[in-house]
């Protein structure tokens, strides 16, 4: 009995050792096969089973792959930001394009103090498509934002004809920053850029005849369900506050079914107007924000506006300023100029 005892130890020892010898060597015998550790994802550990009779055997145990860790969701960046927001420069391109330089270099230079994510244009940044030299002046106008903020922008009827539409100038320009083919829709008549770190998704809508885009927004708009998003399109309001043809089709097909909606931006029509409207049992509020004073010669040059969102608050305070008269309002009620909109987003 004692010899079967030292004989069983003996055995053990001998075992012991040559499971030392196989992990150091990288290798463990299972019943004549031989599995290689590291030469799969299956990594191996020794088991020591002590049978009835006494007899130790050796078996190799698997031990599963570790789950990979989750990548933790991005914490939205509560930090206030803000989009600087151009309209109607056509008469700009046209005769007089130190303005739309002055406006460029001014937002360059003021877009830390306003954390701007980038400058928005809602069309018409030519006066007339057909003419190269319209194009040429916006071009050194908005080659000064280059390397420092991106430039999302929308054609208007001026950039591309308002009945038969020609996007061939409009895309040569290639004015627009949005470059990924998959968020653009016919090479650049509608696109979205999202700001992953502010849950900020933009939309553009250019100007064209028909519908077809409807379809396309509705999928890109469902793909980013936590986001806010903000369409930016040439037509929508009328100078009195009602709807355009263009913005009853949005209102009714984009406002009312998408639930991340809630700002619209246009220009076109001329003056500034505010719209609001409720959706969803009264639980989601759409604004939408008019202005264009390009036709006022004397007084109205230059106006750019400053959207600041506060993801506090809530909140987007609006502030309409011109570089090149350092002023600002345009109206003599500063209230139709800067102001704030609640529960905005």
């Amino acid at each position: 009995m004692k010899h079967q005892r030292l004989l069983g130890f003996l055995w053990l020892f001998l075992l012991l050792g040559a499971a030392v010898f196989c992990i150091l060597w990288g290798r463990v015998p299972t019943k004549g096969a031989q599995t290689y550790v590291g030469a799969s994802s299956t990594m191996y550990v020794v088991a020591i089973e002590i049978t009835a009779d006494a007899t130790p055997r050796l078996t190799a145990l698997p031990i599963p792959t570790p789950a990979p860790t989750p990548v933790p969701t991005e914490t939205p960046d509560p930090e206030p930001f803000a989009l600087l927001w151009y309209s109607d420069t056509q008469y700009y391109a046209y005769k007089r394009p130190e303005i739309f330089r002055k406006m460029t270099e001014w937002s360059v230079e003021h877009a830390a103090d306003y954390n701007a994510l980038a400058v928005v244009h809602t069309g018409d940044i030519v006066d007339n498509h057909l003419y190269e030299r319209h194009w040429n002046n916006a071009a050194s106008a908005l080659k000064t934002l280059e390397g420092h903020l991106p430039l999302l922008c929308v054609a208007g009827n001026h950039d591309v004809g308002a009945d038969t539409v020609d996007y061939s100038a409009y895309r040569k320009a290639a004015f627009c920053s949005v470059t990924n083919k998959k968020q653009l829709f016919r090479d650049g008549v509608c696109w979205v850029q999202p700001f992953a770190k502010k849950r900020l998704l933009l939309v553009g809508i250019g100007w064209q005849k028909d519908t077809a885009y409807l379809d396309w927004v509705k999928k890109r708009l469902a793909e980013y369900p936590d986001y806010t998003a903000v369409l930016l399109v040439h037509s929508f309001l009328e100078s009195n506050g009602t709807l355009t043809d263009n913005g009853k089709r949005i209102e009714q097909s984009l406002l009312r079914e998408a639930s991340n909606v809630r700002l619209v931006l246009c220009g076109h029509m001329d003056g500034s107007v505010r719209w609001q409207n409720t959706y969803d049992d009264n639980t989601r509020t759409v604004n939408a924000l008019m202005y264009n004073f390009q036709d006022d010669k004397k007084n109205g040059l230059g106006y750019l506006r400053i959207l600041s969102f506060d993801p506090v608050l809530r909140t987007i305070e609006v502030t309409t300023y011109s570089p090149f008269l350092d002023d600002y309002d345009y109206y003599a009620d500063p209230s139709l100029d800067t102001f704030s909109l609640c529960n905005a987003f």
